[in-house]
């Protein structure tokens, strides 16, 4: 049975997006029933069912592929082509009721990251793109704008409490080298990174599920996305994220954080 081509496990990855939005729009009332996970972060019913659910679906029509998501132990983690899933990235803002929560699904490839999308329920907007695929908006094209400098640029920063004190300085730092920051986004600013409203995006304290999608689409919008030390993005990769339109700015961000 020959492999799947990318255009085709696209086209999947975007049903798999309708499923986690139709789960969680259909659940909204248990928001606010969460419990505390050991790293103090909280989770609710509707986080595990729509991880349970994106992770059945994927059992079914490629069993050979592996699973990586939050709220569940890895599935086939060495497999050659493993889905990166993170059923609501936002949790906190689902139980407030903040409308920038997202389910984010990605393809990993020997590690790399071929595909993303990027699935905002209560604004219903989706960002989609991979290798050698167009990065969309609600199935309109988007691009990253260029940006000749930081000290032009509009940044956009996470939240600082999830950092170290080294971190949150770095970012701080960051943010305020730029023309413009704008703060706590989290995975729409990533988004925004490839519809060209946003120059640079830095978070840090994120597992691989948070930045895959992103990555995947940015990349795709022709921006670009490393960690501090401006290594690419991989199945490996925790902790620190640079998202950038240009790379100017991203090199400029780099040397920043390493100074």
């Amino acid at each position: 049975m020959s492999s799947p081509d990318l255009r085709d496990l696209a086209a999947f990855a975007e049903t798999l997006a309708d499923l986690s939005r139709a789960t969680i729009l259909a659940r909204l009332e248990e928001a606010t029933a969460a419990e505390i996970k050991s790293d103090g972060s909280p989770v609710t019913a509707v986080d595990r069912a729509v991880e349970q659910a994106l992770r059945n679906r994927i059992a079914a029509a490629y069993p050979d592929h592996g699973v990586f998501g939050e709220e569940f132990p890895s599935l086939n983690p060495d497999a050659e082509r493993v889905w990166v899933i993170d059923p609501i990235d936002g949790t906190k803002q689902f139980m407030a009721g903040l409308p920038l929560y997202a389910s984010l699904i990605a393809l990993a490839e020997r590690g790399s990251f071929v595909l993303g999308v990027m699935d905002f329920p209560a604004t219903a907007e989706r960002w989609s793109g991979g290798r050698d695929l167009p990065a969309t908006h609600n199935g309109e094209a988007v691009k990253a704008r260029t940006c000749a400098s930081l000290s032009r640029a509009m940044v956009c920063a996470g939240t600082p409490s999830r950092g170290s004190e080294r971190q949150v300085a770095a970012i701080l730092r960051l943010a305020r080298s730029g023309l413009i920051n704008v703060w706590g986004s989290s995975a729409y600013g990533f988004a925004l990174v490839a519809s060209g409203r946003i120059d640079l995006a830095i978070d840090c304290g994120l597992d691989a599920y948070d930045l895959a999608a992103a990555a995947a689409v940015v990349e795709a919008a022709g921006g670009l996305a490393c960690d501090w030390q401006g290594n690419p993005l991989t199945l490996q990769s925790e902790g620190e994220v640079l998202l950038a339109g240009d790379r100017r700015v991203l090199d400029e961000a780099v040397d920043l954080l390493a100074s």
